[in-house]
């Protein structure tokens, strides 16, 4: 089939921190990425402690979602979907933020943390194909702003899924860290952290994961150190870290300044504000979770979660899967 008469799906994720627009191509029950972007917006930006998202976070997020919306038009995308996700169900303003982003031509869903992470993992889950043998168990772990995901799995079935208020954003708004971190931080990101997974190591006890699956930008930065030319490997395909290397390596970042964290080749500049609670935190859950032997990073998140989603719809129907509407081409 020509290529101009594959349908276009286009799909947005409003995160805490980080705002992605996906466009992809329907063809056979899979999908073709043809673009993608990323833009650091922080939104969710001091609003943990207020409450509130930031009129001037707000702005900077609409003005992003306007440069999404006209970058999806030119690539002739029929249908459209947006999601909004910690941040934005936690604030008491969300709902003027989505009023705003409707103004620019996208209907943001506000996912509950239960359905972020079922989509979560089922783009992380797309990238395991190629795998020869899985294991009894894994976890997918995603890292956001707001937010961490957990996913207890097998590759017959979902286990369990918890939706945590430990993102990075958030607890640099609670702790308010010192540059560089020090012990009484670190004892504050493990405490607040224990506390909050213990429900889930307790109902992964009978079959412990032996595999974690993790996916964010935080995980991307600790791949990319171990292997730079890692950021320009396969997207659909998982990729597997150096264990004691990435402990390690979580340890001695989280002992770092912001300076010498600017000073690492590579590492991109919006990255580092919350590296080093990142990695104290993955470095903790590599502790707790003592059974996984094998930690892999994945490039799919919750915008590659509803492609593989509609692909499959598509497939099956030859309509637009539910939830995806047609772009709105008159705001272009």
């Amino acid at each position: 089939m020509d290529s101009e008469l594959l349908p276009r799906f286009a799909v947005v994720d409003c995160g805490t921190n980080t705002f992605t627009l996906h466009i992809a191509e329907m063809e056979g029950g899979d999908w073709k990425s043809v673009f993608r972007q990323r833009r650091f917006v922080r939104l969710g930006r001091d609003s943990f402690r207020s409450g509130r998202l930031s009129p001037q976070r707000m702005l900077r997020g609409v003005d992003v979602l306007r440069s999404f919306h006209e970058t999806a038009c030119n690539h002739g995308v029929q249908w459209a979907r947006a999601f909004g996700c910690s941040a934005v169900r936690d604030a008491a303003n969300g709902d003027a933020f989505v009023r705003a982003a409707l103004e620019t031509g996208w209907h943001v869903e506000v996912l509950d943390g239960d359905t972020e992470a079922a989509m979560i993992h089922t783009g992380v889950a797309d990238t395991l194909n190629q795998e020869p043998a899985w294991p009894d168990a894994l976890l997918t772990v995603d890292i956001g702003g707001g937010s961490v995901e957990l996913v207890h799995w097998s590759e017959s079935e979902v286990m369990g899924s918890w939706s945590l208020d430990l993102g990075v954003a958030r607890l640099t708004d609670w702790i308010k860290p010192s540059d560089p971190l020090k012990q009484q931080d670190i004892a504050s990101i493990c405490r607040i952290a224990d506390a909050a997974w213990a429900p889930a190591l307790e109902a992964m006890a009978a079959r412990p994961p032996q595999w974690l699956i993790g996916t964010s930008g935080a995980f991307n930065a600790l791949l990319a150190m171990q292997d730079p030319a890692s950021k320009w490997s396969d997207r659909r395909v998982a990729e597997a870290f150096d264990l004691p290397a990435l402990k390690a390596r979580c340890g001695a970042l989280g002992a770092k300044t912001m300076e010498e964290l600017h000073a690492i080749p590579g590492l991109h500049p919006d990255r580092i504000p919350y590296l080093s609670v990142a990695s104290i935190l993955i470095g903790h859950m590599l502790e707790r979770f003592s059974s996984v032997e094998r930690v892999m990073r994945s490039r799919h998140t919750l915008a590659e979660g509803a492609l593989v989603q509609a692909a499959r719809e598509w497939q099956r129907s030859g309509q637009a899967p539910q939830g995806w509407s047609p772009l709105r081409a008159t705001v272009c």
